[in-house]
């Protein structure tokens, strides 16, 4: 499959602003609990172990989504540098790698299944700044932050990735390496975004 533009949405405070634009024409892949915070998307990536798979197939039942947990698609693989030369690993082998937080997952499903020509994120800016009642995503006090007082992304830099000097940094780099064509805006407006790529407003999007 191949599509034209693609949002992802993760579960940043700014995710709902999906839900005041014209998306018409934009396939929209969220994850994990983006599913929500809009009825727009049609690819939703969850964790193999996500808690709430019954919710979703409840709230989603006869629509057009396709929902995917991780052990749905370990048979995919993945073209990647390796020590040995380019080689094809299994996914639950190179998304180590690529990058464990469900972020990354995400972004390379998506380049991997849909092979788009631009890619645009919106609540990936990884900012966990508590809001004014403690938030730290669009639907309150982030689950991770409940569970372990710590977001998932520097907890699985800290479990998967203790060798490296800036985890985000590599992993973001090597996201960059496998986007070929495809090219990666940020229409967020967080100024303390993490996102290295271009800000970029659903209009000018639309537009590419």
């Amino acid at each position: 499959m191949q599509v034209d533009k693609v949002i992802c949405i993760g579960s940043g405070k700014n995710a709902v602003n999906i839900n005041d634009w014209n998306t018409d024409g934009i396939t929209i892949c969220g994850v994990n609990n983006t599913w929500k915070a809009s009825n727009k998307i049609d690819y939703l990536i969850h964790s193999g172990d996500y808690p709430f798979k019954k919710d979703i197939k409840l709230k989603i039942g006869g629509k057009r989504y396709s929902v995917e947990g991780e052990l749905g698609y370990r048979k995919s693989y993945v073209e990647m540098t390796a020590a040995g030369g380019n080689k094809k690993l299994p996914w639950h082998q190179a998304r180590i790698h690529l990058g464990l937080p469900i972020y990354f997952t995400l972004a390379y499903w998506t380049l991997y299944h849909l092979k788009p020509k631009h890619v645009a994120f919106l609540g990936f800016d990884m900012n966990y700044t508590p809001g004014p009642n403690g938030e730290t995503t669009f639907y309150g006090k982030g689950y991770d932050m409940q569970k372990r007082g710590e977001p998932d992304p520097l907890f699985q830099f800290k479990r998967h990735y203790k060798n490296l000097e800036n985890p985000m940094k590599t992993l973001l780099e090597r996201l960059d390496a496998r986007r070929e064509g495809t090219q990666f805006y940020n229409l967020s407006t967080d100024p303390d975004t993490v996102l290295p790529w271009q800000k970029i407003s659903i209009e000018d999007f639309k537009s590419k």
